[in-house]
């Protein structure tokens, strides 16, 4: 009975697939019979088929809002009456162990081994070899999605028939062989892959996958390096999948087809890089996805700003002021007891991320500037929201005439700058000139003063991890949270460092609670210094309950564990 069960969810997954591909799919193949000898014929057809994948791929919210992909974070939070806690309870500890689901899911995995199956069949066209590698690409890609929730994971390659019983009912490998799963298929992604220049827009390339390898090892290599000797521990202190992370990160910086995008307007550039609706030319992103709703019939949330979520004070805490120092040092620092001076002598991403009184909100159609007042509260739980990609136009083809094209980026050179800075710095061979090849080229960009390795003023408020840490890299980690800011790494980057001292027993705060907020939005909650405070009555016993032997993975869910009993619960979820 139970192989029943699995073969016939394969069949159904399957179904749903092809069912919603283009017609002229259904056309040269059967809907009862996809493996048809008809298909897999060229290089055309591996296209078709690799589509559909690329629409699994996250991205903005079509309708409602478009939250960002760090909410549920310490750094940006959700308004409880919208969302009802629905992001915030994987830091609070409120998850429970599913009966069926919680993102155990084989189906997008199924999917990719299918293609690869039958891939070799394609005999013509100068892509096939490329469209092969897209293929261990994205299995990588889901494997990965799997790994950073549940650790160890069953390591499946093929698809099944009702005699795999291995397949079927399959055992969890350790994590690190999972890891290493992950990296054979990148490499072999990578020695197949063309680069951007030689394939279509908007595919995935060979800086692509080496990008995805670097940020796979890097976020492996500190897992492994601080979860030493917990139950959630891998097989290595980690410094090999560090070094591999340097090595390919290293290999997207020396191959020179991306670069910062700069105008030379340090006032300005970081802003506009996440305003813009089509990436194709831009210089420093490598993989995006577009929306048009007048051409392609899809559009995004984006205008619905401030988007039902808040930017934390303690957020805005990590930037340095004007000079280069923190702010609990500089005596450029004025303050935050008001929105109003916030940004006043900060770095200029600030002033480029989030919204303050007198920041233009929009321009008109008939062209008058509209200036940002007093927070919207009623979906802003902070006061603080977004200016990162909050366009200043309107569309006059929209029904509310707000844009809704702004592009989704997956991958940025950026990155790639900060996981070589971070890699060289948790390995100890990080070296000045590292620091101006990465940290100080973002720096430029907006203007602020380098990163000097042999005079960091440390700072008395460095964030407290539950560990020490060398001053450079206190450093490297503020730099990316800032640089990255909002953009769905700071989960992860939580869960990777073992942080959970940052947030467990306590709670994000918002702005202060100023009389112009106050006329506009009476008996608001705040905390004993007069900042906004949200979460004080919402979260369970008033602050982030994460359990730490427990809740840096998620449960398997009881079904699954019922249907193969070689399936184990993960530490504290039994």
């Amino acid at each position: 009975m139970k192989k029943i069960i699995y073969f016939t969810l394969f069949i159904f997954s399957a179904g749903i697939l092809f069912n919603s591909c283009e017609k002229d799919l259904l056309d040269k193949t059967p809907q009862d019979a996809i493996s048809d000898p008809n298909f897999w014929k060229d290089e055309n057809d591996l296209q078709l088929y690799l589509n559909r994948l690329y629409n699994s791929l996250p991205g903005w919210g079509g309708s409602g809002s478009a939250p960002s992909p760090d909410i549920g974070t310490d750094i940006v939070i959700e308004s409880a009456e919208w969302w009802g806690g629905s992001y915030t309870r994987r830091l609070d500890g409120t998850l429970s162990v599913p009966a069926s689901g919680g993102g155990w899911s084989w189906s997008n995995i199924r999917r990719v081994n299918y293609f690869l199956e039958n891939a070799d069949r394609a005999e013509t066209g100068n892509l096939v070899d490329h469209y092969k590698g897209e293929g261990y690409f994205f299995r990588a890609w889901y494997y990965f999605n799997l790994l950073r929730d549940f650790g160890d994971l069953p390591i499946v390659t093929k698809v099944p028939n009702v005699t795999d019983e291995d397949i079927l009912y399959p055992s969890r490998s350790p994590r690190t062989d999972v890891v290493n799963f992950i990296l054979s298929d990148l490499d072999e992604a990578i020695s197949k892959m063309k680069y951007a220049n030689e394939v279509g827009p908007n595919r995935v390339t060979k800086d692509v996958a080496e990008l995805f390898k670097a940020r796979v090892c890097l976020y492996e290599g500190t897992w492994e390096k601080y979860h030493q000797g917990t139950v959630f521990a891998g097989s290595t202190d980690g410094s090999g999948y560090l070094q591999m992370a340097a090595d390919a990160a290293k290999e997207v910086i020396d191959g020179g087809r991306y670069s910062l995008y700069s105008t030379g307007n340090p006032q300005h550039d970081y802003y506009d890089l996440f305003v813009q609706a089509d990436y194709s030319n831009n210089p420093e992103v490598l993989l995006w996805r577009q929306y048009d709703p007048h051409n392609l019939g899809i559009g995004n949330s984006l205008w619905n700003q401030p988007c039902t979520q808040g930017v934390t004070r303690e957020m805005t805490k990590n930037y340095l002021c004007a000079d280069g120092l923190p702010i609990s040092k500089s005596p450029l620092f004025v303050g935050d007891d008001s929105l109003s001076v916030l940004e006043i002598n900060r770095d200029s991403r600030l002033a480029q991320t989030v919204m303050v009184p007198g920041n233009l909100d929009y321009l008109s159609l008939s062209g008058d500037s509209v200036y940002f007042g007093v927070p919207y509260m009623i979906r802003c739980p902070t006061g603080i929201s977004f200016e990162k990609w909050r366009a200043h136009w309107l569309d006059p083809l929209s029904t509310n005439h707000r844009p809704s094209d702004i592009g989704y980026i997956y991958f940025r050179y950026a990155e790639a700058l900060l996981i070589y800075a971070e890699a060289k710095a948790e390995l100890g061979t990080l070296t000045q000139a590292d620091v101006d090849l990465t940290i100080n080229q973002l720096r430029d960009r907006v203007g602020m003063p380098h990163l000097i390795l042999g005079s960091i003023t440390p700072d008395p408020d460095w964030p407290d991890y539950g560990y020490s840490l060398p001053d450079y890299l206190y450093e490297i980690r503020r730099e990316r949270v800032v640089e990255l800011f909002g953009e769905g790494f700071r989960f992860d980057d939580l869960m990777r460092w073992r942080a959970h001292e940052l947030f467990v027993g306590k709670r994000p705060t918002g702005v202060m609670y100023t009389d112009d907020i106050k006329a506009e939005y009476p008996d608001l909650v705040t905390n004993d210094e007069g900042y906004l405070d949200p979460f004080r009555d919402y979260l369970e016993g008033g602050a982030y309950g994460f359990n730490p032997d427990r809740d840096y993975l998620l449960p398997l869910p009881t079904n699954e564990l019922t249907l193969n009993p070689k399936l184990k619960q993960n530490p504290g979820w039994e």
